[in-house]
């Protein structure tokens, strides 16, 4: 009786451990960094026109997204012509106001000026009301009746949503997240991480 207890305990605990394995590797917040994910560049040009595809899916109110900024920045003038980078809006709901300065950035890119209006939201982060948002267009010299009317209607709105909804089927759970060469890679990387990356 006593050996069959044993037995039962044994195989009970080999039970959890393997449970307990398969949690974990299913919970890693990296845990489909290796496979391949068939994501599109989205609408914004492209930083660079290199092989190796930097797809990054942000928030301009995220306080973590703008510490990446400048080791984005770093990776793009060290890998110059290697890399394409791409910004995609993943507007968080717990951010006032993001969805509108995702809106805001898309206006901007309507003028050719995304990548200038996207360096001032977050140089601006905050809760980015209507205000600030036509007041970085302003500084800019953004034809302001314009980008007021686009920002009005909302007019990009199905185009964010569209950032959102892709993000959400690639696995994105937060900002920033990165696809690179389509190789998923959650949260803040440092500068010595995309360096490993990328190789």
């Amino acid at each position: 009786m006593e050996k069959n207890t044993k037995v039962i305990l044994i195989f009970f605990l080999a039970i959890v451990i393997l449970v307990l394995v398969m949690y974990f590797s299913v919970t890693n917040p990296n845990d489909n960094k290796e496979e391949i994910v068939n994501i599109s560049t989205g609408f914004f040009p492209a930083l660079g026109s290199g092989e190796i595809k930097i797809i990054e899916f942000s928030d301009f109110a995220c306080p973590v997204c703008k510490l990446q900024e400048p080791i984005l920045k770093q990776v793009s003038e060290e890998y110059g012509d290697k890399i394409s980078f791409y910004y995609r809006n993943f507007p968080l709901p717990s951010h006032k106001n993001s969805f509108d300065a995702a809106l805001a950035s898309s206006c901007a890119n309507e003028q050719e000026k995304f990548w200038e209006y996207h360096d001032l939201l977050f140089g601006n982060q905050g809760n980015f009301e209507k205000e600030l948002l036509e007041r970085i267009a302003s500084q800019l010299g953004l034809n302001t009746q314009e980008f007021n009317e686009c920002l009005d209607s909302e007019k990009y709105k199905e185009q964010v949503n569209e950032d959102l909804d892709e993000g959400k089927k690639a696995g994105v759970r937060g900002t920033p997240t990165f696809f690179i060469d389509g190789k998923r890679y959650e949260g803040f990387q440092s500068l010595e991480s995309l360096k490993n990356i990328l190789g």
